[in-house]
């Protein structure tokens, strides 16, 4: 392995002059590349503006580089933004459906008649009884019980109970995705029923369904924590994908063998919200179609040539913008 050397700003600078890279204003550039890292800036945005030999285009500028990882920024906003209330969204309508079949005792609710199984732990503690993702999901539900936070302590002390919308609202992503994968196959189809509009129940078999519905809370799941970390979003494409579906790859115009060609990848941002465009609540749509074209807006203002490489690398059509 190549040792990695520590380099100053100056360094880092001398070293991006010389791979071909135009620094225009050099303590401007400076004051960035301090600010918010090298590594951030250019590792994470370069490859765009890179030839073959990881020299850079002609005529590329730091300017250039710092303008899409900023327009990105702007990007991952609009996307955490959006899952937001869609995770939201999930919650209120899990919590309805569980308080309407099984009552509001968290004992009710929290049961083995309520969730199933799931698989059977790779090292399970004996100690702690802890043997299925049963198991750990209902020590987590347990620990939400009893925590010491507005609202679930008041409950808890008061009425004497923590009822199903009071606890989700405590619940991690991932607890929320425990308990939907979990969740009794009655339920499941009661919550599936809640969250889709009603002509996708018409459209698609029940199996398609349930396949659409884990893999849209999967990948909602990849780019929340994406968007968490910081991490680069534009064109972010998971290693989970979308099974193929006429319904929700045809509203992208993205055919079953183009996907198998490799000309595009079963999913993406512009895929991801197709598929919650497809649910009864059209905030997480709207709220990322907003904000995504307010990003674009600032972005083409200075770097507008550069919009349709974008867009193509994010997989959006190119007239997305207009």
């Amino acid at each position: 392995m190549t040792e990695k050397i520590f380099k100053s700003i100056t360094e880092q600078i001398e070293l991006l002059t010389s791979k071909g890279l135009d620094i225009i204003d050099e303590p401007d550039a400076a004051k960035k590349l301090s600010d918010f890292g090298y590594y951030e800036i250019i590792n994470g945005y370069r490859e765009t503006f890179r030839n073959n030999d990881k020299t850079y285009k002609d005529g590329t500028t730091f300017d250039d580089i710092f303008a899409l990882y900023y327009f990105d920024s702007k990007v991952r906003s609009a996307t955490m933004l959006a899952l937001e209330h869609a995770e939201s969204f999930l919650k209120q309508k899990l919590a309805y459906t569980l308080a309407e079949q099984h009552g509001l005792e968290f004992d009710s609710y929290i049961s083995t008649d309520v969730f199933k199984k799931g698989d059977l732990l790779k090292y399970p503690n004996k100690k702690k009884n802890l043997y299925t993702a049963r198991d750990i999901f209902f020590k987590e539900m347990r620990k939400i019980r009893d925590d010491d936070s507005h609202p679930i302590k008041h409950y808890r002390e008061v009425h004497r109970n923590v009822p199903p919308w009071i606890l989700v609202k405590k619940m991690s992503f991932g607890n929320l995705r425990y308990a939907i994968s979990l969740l009794n196959s009655k339920d499941k189809k009661l919550l599936m029923r809640r969250v889709f509009k009603s002509d996708v129940h018409a459209s698609l078999s029940d199996q398609e369904l349930i396949t659409l519905f884990s893999e849209t809370i999967v990948m909602i799941h990849e780019y929340r924590n994406r968007a968490a970390h910081g991490s680069r979003m534009y064109n972010f494409f998971p290693d989970c994908s979308f099974t193929y579906l006429p319904l929700l790859h045809d509203y992208v115009n993205i055919s079953r063998t183009s996907i198998k060609k490799k000309k595009y990848k079963s999913s993406g941002l512009n895929l991801l919200f197709a598929s919650l465009g497809l649910w009864a609540n059209h905030y997480p749509t709207e709220v990322f179609k907003i904000n995504i074209k307010l990003a674009f807006d600032g972005y083409s203002k200075k770097w507008g040539d550069q919009v349709p490489l974008v867009l193509e690398e994010m997989q959006f059509p190119s007239d997305y913008c207009k």
